[in-house]
This record gives C-alpha cells, sequence and structure tokens, in this order.
C-alpha cells in the first residue's frame, strides 16, 4: 500500500469519476485505475462500483476511503509540524465568502494575514450559499464562510460547521422614502412594499406575513444599492456589510431596524470534515476572528434614527 494509492482513493470518491481524478492530480487514467486495482486485490475488496456514469464507492470502499483520509490527514499533520518550526508559512489558502464579509471583515483580515505569512498565496472567491457550500465539498477552497439563519443546522456530514458571529438583517430604504425618518420598520409592512431579495430564507420570513412583492433580484451589485437609494424598492443586509458601505455613510440610504420576525443571521465557516485543516488555515481563523471580535460594535445610523 503507498501513500499515493491512498490520495487516488480520495480523489475518486470526491469527483465520482477516475477520469475526472486523473485530471485533477495530472497523473494518466491508466495508472491510477491500475493503482486501485492493485490496492482492491491486496485488501480482497471491491472498492467502487464502475459504469459508464462514474465510479460509487461500494460499502466496504467507503469505510477504506474513510480510513484513508484520516491516514492522509495524519500525514499533511506530520509534514506541517516539520516545515512550520521556519515559522514561514507556504502554499495556497483559498476561501469562499460571502458578499457582506467581502465588503467588511475579510479584506483587512486577509492584509494582515498576508503580511504575517508574505509566502503564502491567497485566493478569495465571492459566491452565494449554494455555490460555497459546493466549493467545499468539491475540495476547491479549503473554508467557506456563509451567513444562515441562526437557527441552522447542518444535516451533511461531511461539513464542519463553526459560528463566528450573529448579526443583525437590516431593511434598506432610500433618503427620500416615507420610512426614511423612521427607526425601525415591521415584517408586516415589509410584505406589502416592493423588494429586492436574493435570499431563500428571507423570502420564506417575508411570506409568513403575505405574499411578497418581489421587485428585483439583483444580488449585492452597485445596481441594487441604486435601485434603493432611488427608492424603486426595499433591499435587505447584514449590519456588518453595511458599517463601511458607502451608500449609508454618505445618507442616500437608511438602514432600519425589522420587528415582529427575528430576522438575524450567523456568520459560520465552514469546511470538509475529514480534510486535514492547514496550519495556515488555523492561523487565518484566528485572525479572521480578531477582526470580529473589533468590529461588532453597531453600525453608524444618521442622526435622526439614533433614538428609538
Amino acid at each position: 500500500m503507498r501513500i499515493e494509492q491512498l490520495l487516488y482513493l480520495i480523489e475518486i470518491n470526491q469527483t465520482g469519476s477516475i477520469s475526472l481524478a486523473a485530471e485533477k492530480l495530472h497523473v494518466s487514467q491508466p495508472n491510477i485505475s491500475q493503482a486501485i486495482v492493485s490496492l482492491e486485490e491486496e485488501l480482497g475488496v471491491k472498492l467502487f462500483n464502475r459504469s459508464r456514469f462514474g465510479a460509487v464507492p461500494t460499502d466496504d470502499g467507503k469505510l477504506i476511503i474513510s480510513k484513508a483520509e484520516e491516514i492522509i490527514s495524519k500525514v499533511e499533520e506530520l509534514r506541517e509540524s516539520v516545515g512550520h518550526h521556519a515559522k514561514e508559512l507556504t502554499g495556497l489558502l483559498s476561501i469562499a465568502s460571502v458578499p457582506s464579509l467581502c465588503l467588511s471583515v475579510l479584506p483587512p483580515a486577509l492584509a494582515i494575514f498576508k503580511e504575517k505569512h508574505p509566502g503564502l498565496e491567497l485566493e478569495m472567491l465571492e459566491l452565494d450559499y449554494q455555490q460555497i457550500k459546493q466549493e467545499v465539498l468539491s475540495g476547491n477552497v479549503d473554508m467557506g464562510l456563509i451567513a444562515v439563519s441562526r437557527q441552522y443546522e447542518e444535516t451533511n456530514k461531511q461539513l464542519t460547521v463553526e459560528k463566528l458571529m450573529d448579526n443583525r438583517v437590516m431593511a434598506c430604504v432610500g433618503k427620500n422614502s416615507p420610512f426614511s425618518e423612521r427607526t425601525s420598520i415591521s415584517i408586516e409592512e415589509l410584505a406589502k412594499q416592493p423588494i429586492l431579495l436574493n435570499s431563500d430564507y428571507l423570502i420564506e420570513k417575508l411570506k409568513k406575513h403575505g405574499e411578497p412583492n418581489i421587485l428585483f433580484k439583483l444580488g449585492n451589485s452597485e445596481a441594487a444599492k441604486r435601485v434603493i437609494a432611488e427608492g424603486i424598492a426595499i433591499g435587505f443586509y447584514t449590519e456588518l456589510g453595511l458599517k463601511y458601505d458607502p451608500y449609508i455613510l454618505t445618507g442616500s440610504i437608511v438602514a432600519l431596524e425589522i420587528t415582529g420576525e427575528d430576522m438575524d443571521v450567523s456568520f459560520c465557516s465552514i469546511r470538509l470534515k475529514n480534510r486535514h485543516q492547514s496550519i495556515a488555515c488555523r492561523e487565518f481563523t484566528k485572525e479572521l476572528k480578531s477582526i470580529i471580535a473589533t468590529n461588532e460594535s453597531r453600525i453608524y445610523l444618521p442622526q435622526h434614527a439614533c433614538h428609538s
């Protein structure tokens, strides 16, 4: 049994295909196929059921893949512990994040981390929740940063979830909106207004109080902010994502607290449970938590909205 056989085993399981695993690992398909056949002969069990649709692990295969992941994780940990004595982190750390964090705490955390570890290459992707989850499950990124309801429970046993912080979701209106002089707006009122949404979670919240009038689905784009500022629709953003938003700071958009429904979300990190968590990943998580701890104060609201 060789280490590369275990790596092939894990990659075939993740991609569901010998050819895709070969492509990702930059080895020939016949080499991987022969390595798996040799491993099956050595262990005396069939590891995959192969068809033109791909390769699916057998029950014995699932058990052995789980053990292989543990072994590879320990090997990577051993290699890192030896290399870490030099105090210089190298390699690639890839992160996929929701826009709220990309616009707030993530850039300063990445800047500080990069300054401390100049030899480490950083990659950041701005994606939505489903895309982030898929990138983590496929092993394309080391860590995902998501925003979910506070009652969220991950059902996928392949993932490890760690809560980073809770945050309020705010309703955002233009400065000329009849709601702009207020500090809050009820969920019942929101259900009757033209709104801008891209979250199934928020849609379900609003549906409890009527059929929402969804005018646009523009995400966290510049166009979305312009639509809100012009008073065409009401949008929804986390408090953290609005903290340094120029539309908020200039008063073009006003953020209102939402009453009558728990609209808070939790920012969480997700990663593959059986994938070794690198030193770089652990150290960056510490840096991110430190930045978050200094940014948990309320967003700045215009003077008229400072009193309840």
